[in-house]
C-alpha cells in the first residue's frame, strides 16, 4: 500500500495560531499606524487654526496706535464724560467702558481697548456624547484702531494724495487750495476732486468705514451711512453711535471745522472675539473690522471667521509705568489683565496674547475618544510697534 503524505492534525494547528499571531501583530501595527496617522492631521489642522488666527493678532497689533493722535481719539460723551458708544464683539461688550472697580465709560478711544472677560463663556464639547458644554469663565475680546495710510485718490498715478495730505477746505494760497466743505453737524463732507478723486484706492471709502476729523482743536470719529459723488455722509441711526451732533464733546461740531483747517483720515477699527453660538460644537475666532451688517439691505462689514474650534482666546498687558498700590494687579503690572486707575490703556507697552484650541474631531487612538488640544503664546508690542516676539506650540495634550 502506498503511504500517504500531508499534515498531521498539530501542525496544521500550529500553523493556524502563527498565521493568527502574524495577523493579529500586523493588524495591531496597522492599527497604531492609523491612530499616528489620525493624530498628525488632527494635529497639523489644529496648529493650522491656531496660527492663522495668531497671524492676524499679531498683524493688527503691531499696528495699533498708528496716526492715532496721542490722547485717543474723541467719542460724543456727555458733559459728565458718559459716552454710549457701542462696541463691536458679543453682547457682554455692549459699550466702550473701562473694567476699574468702578466701571467708566471711555470718552476717548486709546489705540488698544482691552475687554478682560467681555467676550464669550468658554466653552468645549463632549467627544462622547457630543454635548456642549460650559466652563465658568467668559473669555477675552480685544478692540485695536489705526489709521489707514493706503488709501490714495482715484487719479494721479505715484504722485496722488492721501485722504489726509490736505485740510477739506484749504483756500488759496495755499496749493493746492482745496475747496470741499464740512457741514458744522458733521452729517456730511464733500470733497473737492482738485485734491482727493472719490472713492479712492487701493480700498475705496464704503459705507461702514470710519472716518476721523483731527484738526488743533481735537479730533471727532463718525461712520459712513452713504457717499453721493464726493459727498460722504453721516446720518444718525449708525450702530456704533457716533453720528451724534447734540451731545457737548466728542462731536465734529465741537471742532469748529468751519473756522479751523480740517483733515479726515480712516480708521480701522480691529475686534477678535469668540463666537460660540453659530456654531456651539465648533467656536470661531472672529475678526470685526468696524461694525457688522449695516445697512440691512446690503450688510457691510460680516463678521469674518479667522479660526476654527478655538475654546479660548485671552489677553493680558504690560504695563511698565504702574502706579498703582502693591497687590491691585494679582500677577504685576506686567501681565495685567486690564489696566486699573490710575493707570489706563494708554500705559501699554506690550499685548499677551493666548490662544486655546482644540481637534476638529475626536482622536480615536484612546478608549474613549478624546480631543487633541494645544495653544499659542505671543507677546507684541504696541508701543514702539518694532517687533512682534513670538514663542512656541506647546506640545499637544489628549
Amino acid at each position: 500500500m502506498k503511504q500517504e503524505k500531508g499534515f498531521s492534525l498539530i501542525e496544521l494547528l500550529v500553523a493556524i495560531t502563527i498565521l493568527l499571531v502574524v495577523t493579529a501583530v500586523a493588524t495591531n501595527m496597522i492599527l497604531q499606524a492609523q491612530h499616528v496617522s489620525e493624530a498628525i492631521g488632527l494635529q497639523g489642522n489644529m496648529v493650522q487654526d491656531l496660527r492663522a488666527g495668531m497671524h492676524f493678532i499679531v498683524r493688527d497689533l503691531t499696528q495699533a496706535g498708528e496716526g492715532i493722535p496721542q490722547g485717543g481719539i474723541s467719542v460724543p460723551n456727555t458733559a459728565a464724560g458718559v459716552s454710549a458708544i457701542a462696541r463691536p464683539g458679543t453682547p457682554a461688550a455692549s459699550i466702550f467702558r473701562s473694567q476699574d472697580p468702578v466701571p467708566v465709560t471711555y470718552a476717548k478711544l486709546p489705540p488698544v481697548v482691552p475687554g478682560f472677560r467681555l467676550g464669550s463663556v468658554v466653552t468645549t464639547q463632549n467627544p462622547s456624547t457630543k454635548a456642549i458644554l460650559t466652563g465658568g469663565f467668559n473669555t477675552d475680546i480685544i478692540t485695536v484702531l489705526y489709521k489707514d495710510n493706503t488709501l490714495v485718490s482715484s487719479v494721479g498715478g505715484a504722485a496722488a494724495p492721501t485722504l489726509d495730505a490736505y485740510s477739506v477746505t484749504q483756500p488759496a494760497p495755499a496749493v493746492p487750495a482745496c475747496a470741499g466743505v464740512i457741514t458744522a453737524t458733521g452729517s456730511s463732507v464733500t470733497l473737492d476732486p482738485a485734491c482727493f478723486t472719490m472713492p479712492g484706492g487701493p480700498t475705496p471709502l464704503a459705507v461702514g468705514n470710519l472716518i476721523m476729523f483731527h484738526n488743533i482743536n481735537g479730533t471727532a470719529l463718525e461712520y459712513i451711512t452713504s457717499i453721493n459723488g464726493a459727498t460722504i455722509n453721516f446720518a444718525a441711526g449708525d450702530p456704533a453711535g457716533l453720528n451724534q451732533t447734540g451731545l457737548p464733546n466728542g462731536t465734529v461740531s465741537n471742532l469748529a471745522v468751519g473756522a479751523t483747517p480740517t483733515s479726515i483720515a480712516r480708521v480701522w477699527m480691529v475686534t477678535y472675539y469668540l463666537d460660540t453660538a453659530t456654531i456651539p460644537a465648533r467656536p470661531q475666532l472672529i475678526r470685526q473690522v468696524n461694525y457688522p451688517n449695516f445697512p440691512a439691505a446690503n450688510p457691510a462689514n460680516p463678521p469674518q471667521p479667522v479660526g476654527e474650534v478655538i475654546e479660548n482666546l485671552s489677553f493680558s498687558y504690560d504695563i511698565i509705568s504702574s502706579a498703582d498700590p502693591v497687590g491691585t494687579y494679582a500677577n504685576g503690572p506686567g501681565n495685567a489683565p486690564t489696566a486699573i486707575a490710575p493707570d489706563t490703556p494708554f500705559s501699554f507697552r506690550a499685548v499677551n496674547v493666548y490662544l486655546g484650541g482644540r481637534s476638529e474631531y475626536p482622536w480615536t487612538g484612546t478608549n474613549p475618544p478624546q480631543f487633541l488640544r494645544s495653544s499659542l503664546n505671543t507677546q507684541v508690542s504696541v508701543r514702539s510697534l518694532s517687533f512682534g516676539l513670538l514663542f512656541p506650540t506647546p506640545g499637544i495634550l489628549p
